[in-house]
This record gives structure tokens, sequence and C-alpha cells, in this order.
């Protein structure tokens, strides 16, 4: 006896069957909760931190760099407001309260501004200045001031005056005014030299990579820092020895006053000078040779030779010697045309003329020559003669 099957009724709740609903799970489970809802952005600038502060002249200049994202690591977005705030000795007792100086429109990335000081503040007693820095978004709202930064309030040095540069055998010779003041401002001089040679022309990686030479030296720094004056006196000009022949260079110069505040030392900078340019070209001959000397040379016919010798120079260019030579009488006159006995620069202090006749009798004199040409003044004469055999 058969019996029948159980008749497929549809599911209770769903009023599906099973095949359907096991393709619904699949759905229910994609669907899930995307949790709590975040809070909106306030959109606050980030802190500045590089806020820096450097007295020049009778103001202060102010360096930051504006932040671009917001303490939600967000992009800023909307116009940016940096507030300026100074304090006047922040570090006593009696400090000041502090004071907004300035308000301007900002972007991110680097800014500046200046503050200029009003007269109270430049004259001395030196005294410590502070600032800070507060970014507010575009709804007047901010996530707070800065760190401090600190300048010098008083008396800064004053501008150099006349700065001029000259050209010299062992340098360029930068001279300026001295202080003319009945007090003068204790104060150094610095002086900024750069390179304005023009550029040469740029070549392609593949043109540097096939042609140029092995490069066995540093480059030429584009920017040189110099000091005069380290004992606090003006000394009205410097040499500047690391200036190289054939180069132009643009010199500036400022003092610098150095004050102790409230354990910070400080400086308070002249602004800076007139720019002055000059080319150190090389016009200068060596030095004149000295102690020149002759002895006749070689034992046979076939070697007879004068020898010469003399002191070497010290030129850090020197390429070498010539040597003169002229006949004269027994009686010391002249007798023909002085010749140049080598076309090629000797390089070391001596020489032998090969070519002198026996019995006849010379002068000698030697000059020094650099790598530029320059030809020094000839040394002293000697005379010499070649027996004869």
């Amino acid at each position: 006896m058969k019996f029948p099957g159980k008749p497929r009724h549809p599911h209770p709740v769903t009023g599906l069957g099973t095949g359907a609903l096991a393709l619904l799970i699949p759905l229910a489970v994609g669907c899930a909760s995307p949790g709590n809802p975040r809070p909106p952005t306030l959109n606050l600038s980030e802190v500045v931190t590089d806020l820096t502060a450097e007295r020049i002249g009778s103001q202060v200049q102010l360096h930051w760099t504006t932040p671009s994202r917001t303490t939600d690591r967000l992009d800023v977005v909307g116009n940016l407001t940096a507030e300026v705030c100074r304090q006047i000795n922040p570090t006593s007792s009696s400090a000041g309260a502090w004071v907004t100086v300035q308000r301007l429109s900002v972007h991110p990335g680097p800014t500046q501004t200046i503050d200029p000081l009003p007269q109270l503040l430049t004259a001395d007693p030196a005294a410590l200045v502070a600032y800070r820095i507060q970014i507010f978004n575009v709804a007047g709202r901010s996530a707070g001031p800065s760190g401090q930064a600190f300048a010098a309030a008083g008396t800064a040095p004053p501008t150099i005056a006349q700065l001029r540069a000259t050209a010299t055998k062992d340098g360029a010779v930068i001279e300026w005014l001295r202080q003319t003041s009945a007090t003068p401002v204790a104060s150094t001089v610095e002086l900024d030299r750069v390179i304005s040679s023009a550029p040469t022309p740029e070549k392609t990686h593949a043109q540097s990579a096939a042609k140029q030479p092995l490069q066995l030296t540093p480059p030429k720094p584009s920017e040189v820092h110099l000091q005069a004056g380290k004992d606090l006196a003006d000394p009205g000009g410097t040499l500047d020895r690391t200036a190289q022949k054939g180069e132009t260079y643009t010199y500036t110069a400022q003092r610098v006053r150095s004050v102790k505040l409230g354990g910070h030392t400080l400086e308070l900078r002249s602004p800076k000078s007139i720019a002055v340019t000059m080319l150190l070209s090389d016009t200068f001959p060596p030095q004149v040779p000295t102690g020149l000397a002759s002895v006749p040379g070689g034992t046979t016919s076939a070697d007879r030779s004068i020898d010469l010798s003399w002191q070497p120079g010290a030129e850090t260019d020197l390429a070498g010697y010539i040597v003169y030579r002229q006949e004269i009488n027994a009686d010391g006159q002249p007798q023909g045309p002085t010749i140049r006995l080598n076309q090629t620069p000797v390089v070391g202090p001596a020489f032998r003329d090969l070519t002198a006749t026996p019995g006849h009798r010379y002068t000698y004199r030697v000059t020094a020559i650099d790598t530029a040409g320059n030809e020094s003044q000839p040394s002293a004469d000697v005379q010499e003669i070649l027996r004869e055999p």
C-alpha cells in the first residue's frame, strides 16, 4: 500500500519556498548596519608649529607655514585668517598682556609678515618680545595659538653705508663707512657673497653623462657668509681671501648686535646694505724672481752650458718662468737683441742654456708668469761667460 508524499506548503512566515529563502540570506548579510554616525568636521586648521621671528632694523620679520590640514586630518576648506599677537617681557613678573598687532588673510603654505615696532620698542633698554600666531577658519574658530617665537626690542645697529669692493692680488677687499655716532652700537659685520657670473647652458642628461669629465673637486658654493669685527670693533673693511680670480661676485653687508634676554640669545640686525658687484679679474703678475745665479756647466765640448738657478715663487697660480739672454761686450754694454730662450714656461727654478757660444759673455734675467698670462718684472741681471774648452 503506497502512501502519498507530504504536500509542499509555503513557508509559514514568508510565503516563499525554501529555495527562495536561501537566496535572501546573503542579501541580508550584505546590508549590515553602518555603525554610529560621525560628527561633522569643525574645519579647524592645525596649529602652527614653525613660527620664527627676526629683528631687522625697526621691524620684526615673522615666518611660518600655514597648515593645509585640519585637526581631523582633512584638507582645509574656505578662507583662513592669521592673527599675530605680541607680548613684552613674557618671562618676567611684569609681563604685558598679549596684544593683537595684525590680522591677515592667509593660504596654506609658507607665509610671512612684518611687524613694524612702535618707537618705544626700537630704543634701549633691550627687552624680550614674544610672538604667537593663531589661524582662524571662515567661521572664526581656531584650534589654538602656536608656540612662542622670540625677538629683541631695543636699538638696532645702523645700516652699512658706502659698501665697495676692490680686486687685489690676495682677493677681494670689501670696505664700508665706519659708524660715525659718538656712541656706536657694538656689533659685528656679516657679509653675504653670491656668485653672479652668467650660468653655463644646460645640457641633457645624455650629454652630461657622455661628455662631462669626472668632477674631482666639489662645486663652488653659490652663497658664502663672511664675518668681520669679531671683537665687536667695526674694522671698516675686510679681505675675502676665498674669492677666486675670474669670478663675478655680489656682496651685501649687515651689522649684527647680540643680546641675552630671558635666557635667550637674540640678534638685532641692521637692514642689508646696497649690493655691490665686482669682477675679480686676474691682472696681477707674480712676484719678481730673486736669487738668480749662474755657473758654467758641462765637462766636454758637447755638453758645454751655462746653468741658472733662482728662488722659487709661492703663488698658487704660478705657471713657471721665462729666461731671457742678451750678449754683451767686454765693457758690459749690450751687443745685440734680448732673446727669450724658452717658449714654454720652465716649471722649476732652474734652466740650462745649451745654446751659449764659448768665449761670449751674456746677461741673463728671469721673469715669473702665471696661468692667466700675467708676467712679472724681470729679476736682477746676472752675467756669465762660457769659456773656451
